[in-house]
């Protein structure tokens, strides 16, 4: 076998036991095998036969190569067992979900952003979007602010299917538009809960957290110090 083969296998048995400083000074611990794969071509046909090649028998401090196998199952079992509990977990919480909605058919959903509150409704309609009175390309004139607050039905494949109504107050114009597209999001999971997912995945029902940053005393801004002469 040539060198670069032994090379991949060490990386191979210290990816699998975290020899490093035993056998291996040389490669890092818990190194990611998956880039060293990708990198060189190597299929897992060709690491088996790579394995099958490769005599460990005396070679003080590695188990045979049955034990190497069973590790290897063992770890993949792990790996599907945790995924397939995740995937239950997610099923059964989807299904505890009810729909929530008002005397008169609505979906209601809160939002905030910075310094604005947003209260959306949301039902089924034909894609009317009314916010504080106004049509909301009226109230948005830019079309990216726009583009924004209907990414949430885009994402869901839902465009045109609802009439929005919502009232916002408070920040500028930026600050609104997220607290409305959070609002939106939390409406739509409310009323239906299959909806949860895409909007989770897209990071549509996720707060942002982020304010501006207070000013400090001493300072002339939240980090910006006053010029500063030495003599």
């Amino acid at each position: 076998m040539c060198q670069e083969d032994d090379c991949l296998f060490l990386f191979y048995l210290n990816y699998l036991f975290g020899l490093t400083g035993r056998l291996f000074p040389f490669v890092g611990p818990n190194r990611a095998f998956g880039d060293l794969i990708a990198a060189s071509g190597i299929t897992d046909a060709m690491l088996d036969s790579l394995i099958a090649l490769k005599d460990l028998e005396g070679v003080e401090g590695l188990p045979p190569l049955s034990v190497i196998e069973d590790m290897r199952y063992e770890k993949n079992t792990r790996k599907s067992t945790r995924a397939e509990m995740e995937r239950q977990k997610l099923e059964e919480m989807a299904k505890e979900r009810v729909r929530q909605v008002d005397d008169k058919g609505r979906a209601y959903g809160t939002g905030r952003r910075k310094c604005s509150i947003a209260r959306v409704w949301v039902e089924p309609g034909d894609g009317k979007f009314i916010i504080n009175d106004k049509e909301f390309d009226v109230y948005f004139p830019m079309l990216d602010h726009r583009a924004a607050l209907l990414r949430p039905f885009s994402e869901t494949k839902t465009l045109g299917l609802w009439d929005i109504k919502c009232t916002v107050k408070g920040g500028g114009l930026s600050g609104q538009v997220g607290a409305i597209q959070l609002g939106i999001s939390r409406a739509l999971q409310n009323f239906e809960p299959e909806l949860r997912p895409p909007l989770r995945a897209a990071g549509f029902l996720t707060r942002d957290s982020r304010v501006v940053e207070r000013k400090k005393p001493g300072k002339a801004k939240a980090r910006k110090s006053f010029q500063w002469v030495k003599r």
